[in-house]
């Protein structure tokens, strides 16, 4: 790796960096209106330039929210913000979808569990809307589309445990799981996937916690299982190749 010259700190990094820090510490609270461009460009002593790119760097991590009426308002912050400086974690490295398939078979069972815990008639309803999307998909034949309803599955059982950083977690490995789930689709098939996602509806459906939890240790135990035999495969193949 080469080593490039270390660069001074922008004015609007700086001006971010305290901006950041008032909306931490509460200076700024929640649902306030912040200052205007001119007021902070005043109140900092430089130009509207610079708080203008010092705001769009607090909006873009959601620290800040542009309103129509005017001006920028300071959000709440839950734990759905905080989630955004992981998310380039997932993407660094080469082992990138076995690091996601392990993260599931520790968070995913416990979601699972606390979704059954806390589940109502018409969460089970959202579940059972996806599950036969997938039944469709599979008779169409759409991997993509059985892949994307599966994801849809899983994300909708961190939603209904009622809790945002479970729901962001999920979120996170979204995009990661959306370029390999039809890999893993098309060696599992559609029956079994069928199958496990209709054993935990129906356990969440009667609010079986337990249940809930052990058929989705099973199901991601299956899935990684899958996923170690077709990586085995592929590199069998291309030593065969070689």
């Amino acid at each position: 790796m080469e080593i490039r010259r270390v660069h001074r700190t922008t004015i609007s990094d700086q001006i971010c960096e305290q901006m950041k820090q008032m909306i931490l510490d509460r200076t700024w609270k929640p649902g306030q209106k912040i200052p205007s461009e001119g007021e902070l460009a005043e109140l900092f002593g430089v130009s509207r330039a610079s708080i203008r790119e010092a705001l769009l760097k607090l909006n873009a991590v959601g620290l800040l929210e542009s309103r129509f009426s005017g001006g920028n308002y300071v959000r709440e912050i839950g734990a759905d913000i905080c989630m955004n400086a992981i998310l380039p974690i997932v993407y660094v490295s080469d082992n990138s979808l076995m690091e996601v398939l392990e993260f599931r078979q520790v968070v995913e069972a416990k979601v699972a569990g606390l979704a059954a815990r806390r589940a109502g008639k018409e969460d089970v309803k959202r579940l059972t809307k996806i599950e036969h999307e997938m039944e469709a998909a599979a008779r169409e034949d759409s991997l993509e589309k059985f892949a994307q309803a599966d994801i849809r599955f899983h994300l909708e059982l961190a939603n209904i445990t009622k809790n945002t950083l479970l729901s962001a977690s999920m979120q996170l490995v979204r995009d990661v799981l959306s370029t390999n789930m039809e890999i893993l689709v098309s060696r599992r098939g559609y029956e079994s996937g069928i199958r496990d996602h209709l054993r935990i509806i129906d356990a969440v459906r009667l609010n079986d916690e337990k249940k809930a939890t052990a058929l989705m240790e099973a199901h991601l135990e299956d899935i990684c299982r899958t996923f170690t035999e077709a990586t085995a495969q592929t590199a069998q193949a291309g030593k065969s190749a070689g």
